[in-house]
């Protein structure tokens, strides 16, 4: 079985990935992109994919959702990550003296309160945070540097200069786990992703939120998104805390009478939430 991510090695995917394959007979690949990713699981190419879909502090993580609005994929697995930001050099320097820092765009995100204390550092986004790294390691400049977890640090031989440079100590990601909606969708589930498009009248929307709320669905999540090629159009992504069941069923059978699109992406258990013990606030 062939697991597939967005990065390189060391990166916060490959550990969801880790995660996921529970030291099972998984080999892992990275990909460049979301889009080469994603793609390659639609032709067949890898058995699974990661894709990070939220975080806590910069909310849902946009240009991956939105590939997966109109593919018959099942998300199967949610899996929580820490995330814990350091900033990383190829020895040890001052601050005062570094110039640029790199990561991944999410990354600096997570991370503007701590670069905005900081303005002499020009920010620099890259395609990931761990090949961020691995770039300031092969530099001949000791005065850039990267923003990824100390395990990539680690990994690749180089200093970790500040630990814990993430905005929120509670900073963590969401994962969800992918592969092609050919098998019949996991039992047993208490989670389920979805996305739906209506005709944009007045009250649609609240009126797929009054079906769910009359079958005793509780919302987790509502995200609306834009529609190609239809300017100032939304659909919505939605999380409920349902499984596969009748309730669900009944549920969906009411909104596909008043939406024009609607995609089941996964009914999957929910995944565990970090211990956030002895997480420190970034001075």
């Amino acid at each position: 079985m062939l697991i597939g991510y967005q990065g390189v090695e060391g990166s916060y995917s490959e550990m969801a990935c880790g995660t996921f394959a529970e030291d099972g007979a998984y080999e892992m690949k990275g990909y460049p992109t979301f889009k080469a990713l994603v793609d390659d699981l639609m032709r067949d190419r890898v058995d699974y994919i990661a894709l990070p879909v939220e975080n806590s502090t910069s909310g849902p993580i946009t240009r991956t959702i939105d590939l997966m609005k109109y593919l018959e994929v099942d998300a199967v697995e949610e899996i929580y990550v820490k995330i814990d930001h350091a900033l990383i050099t190829k020895g040890p320097v001052a601050l005062d003296e570094l110039t640029e820092v790199y990561s991944h765009p999410e990354a600096l995100e997570q991370c503007y309160g701590y670069l905005s204390g900081h303005p002499h550092l020009t920010v620099r986004e890259y395609s990931d945070t761990a090949d961020a790294v691995r770039m300031v390691k092969t530099s001949d400049d000791p005065a850039v540097a990267a923003i990824a977890g100390s395990h990539a640090a680690e990994m690749y031989g180089m200093h970790v200069a500040r630990e814990n440079i993430s905005d929120n100590p509670y900073n963590t990601t969401r994962f969800l786990f992918f592969r092609k909606a050919e098998k019949p969708r996991l039992k047993n589930t208490n989670k389920t992703s979805l996305y739906i498009e209506t005709d944009h009248s007045t009250g649609s929307l609240n009126e797929i939120l009054n079906i769910f709320s009359s079958h005793g669905i509780n919302l987790l999540n509502l995200t609306s998104r834009p529609i190609q090629h239809k300017p100032f159009s939304y659909g919505f992504f939605i999380d409920v805390e349902k499984g596969a069941d009748e309730t669900l069923s009944g549920a969906l059978e009411d909104i596909r009478e008043v939406s024009k699109y609607i995609n089941i992406l996964g009914t999957y258990q929910k995944g565990k939430i970090p211990s956030y013990e002895g997480a420190l606030v970034n001075e």
